[in-house]
């Protein structure tokens, strides 16, 4: 069957990689059609999961053990998260939420780090999910007011 061959083809090259990083890089390559591009801040989660389907599709392409793929997956679950508020008003309630979720990414770190990833790969695979998360002009505003409320901290 071609599909099975071009299906296993792609993970052998996923394998190849030498970083997680350069394997979402290449899926990007592949697939980055496939991103949520709605108007939607949150984009579609039908598992509710807290992670937007289209990226969890891109973590579950991934060929790395399932511990790393869980660590990956918390990442991309706490990049997402300042997507469920407005932000947009500077408010101290507003400053402390957003401390809150941001300090959340410790637990990230530790998770990653335990499993014994690379800090190079940690940081790149960090700031690719934040690329593939803040895909739109909304998202990025979005992220960038919860941004700003956390200068300082």
């Amino acid at each position: 069957n071609q599909e099975e061959e071009s299906t296993s083809s792609f993970s052998m090259e996923l394998r190849a990689q030498p970083s997680v990083d350069d394997q979402l890089g290449l899926i990007y390559q592949h697939f980055d059609h496939t991103l949520d591009r709605t108007d939607s801040l949150t984009g579609t989660d039908d598992n509710q999961d807290g992670i937007r389907d289209d990226i969890e599709a891109f973590l579950n392409m991934l060929e790395v053990e399932e511990p790393v793929r869980n660590a990956l997956k918390q990442n991309a679950r706490h990049v997402q998260d300042n997507l469920h508020y407005d932000f947009t008003e500077d408010t101290p309630e507003n400053e402390d939420l957003a401390f809150e979720i941001s300090k959340n990414y410790v637990k990230v770190i530790a998770c990653e780090g335990f499993l014994g990833m690379p800090v190079r790969d940690m940081t790149n695979t960090s700031k690719t999910l934040v690329a593939l998360t803040y895909n739109t002009k909304a998202r990025t505003m979005a992220f960038l007011a919860y941004n700003r409320l956390l200068d300082g901290n």
